[in-house]
């Protein structure tokens, strides 16, 4: 879930222009989401059997703070919380492979964060892909533990459960 990977030949970060997600761009999101996540090298079976987990429904879309990042006019990366759960949850975060590595994460993980915070909201946790963490711990949030995780060709497999303050002391 995450900006974890360069994109080939970028060296430079893009400052992106951040909107509040339509509804009607759920399908595109879940794109987003997929591509992000099939990145990682996992297998076409794996990335059939999980998307579900990386889509998002118009209903979320209005439901929860659901914010995209665009560049020039076309969405590359966006976010989803659910401040409403105890604790709460940077439920999404998903960028195009061609964007990784140019700041757009970075851009949606602290404009979470704030938003968050703004809504009293001390600390997000967060279930990390194995491939997100550094990019997360790069971004201020610390591992708090492990869930297994097991997938075909990886039975050990775990995902890092992660913490990321949103205010100076949270979490």
């Amino acid at each position: 879930m995450s900006d974890s990977g360069a994109a080939a030949g970028s060296s430079f970060n893009i400052a992106p222009t951040l909107r509040i997600a339509r509804p009607a761009e759920y399908a595109e999101l879940g794109r987003i989401a997929l591509q992000a996540k099939g990145s990682w090298g996992y297998a076409d079976a794996q990335l059939d059997a999980w998307r579900g987990d990386l889509s998002v429904s118009p209903e979320s879309i209005s439901r929860m703070p659901t914010f995209v990042a665009e560049v020039e006019g076309s969405v590359c990366g966006w976010c989803q919380l659910d401040v409403e759960r105890e604790p709460a949850h940077l439920e999404h975060l998903w960028v195009l492979p061609k964007a990784m590595g140019r700041g757009i994460g970075r851009a949606l993980v602290v404009h979470a964060a704030a938003h968050a915070a703004q809504h009293g909201v001390a600390a997000l946790w967060i279930h990390s892909d194995p491939n997100a963490q550094a990019f997360y711990v790069a971004c201020g949030a610390r591992r708090t533990g492990e869930i297994a995780a097991p997938i075909e060709g990886s039975p050990h497999r775990v995902l890092p459960l992660m913490v990321l303050p949103t205010v100076r002391g949270g979490g």
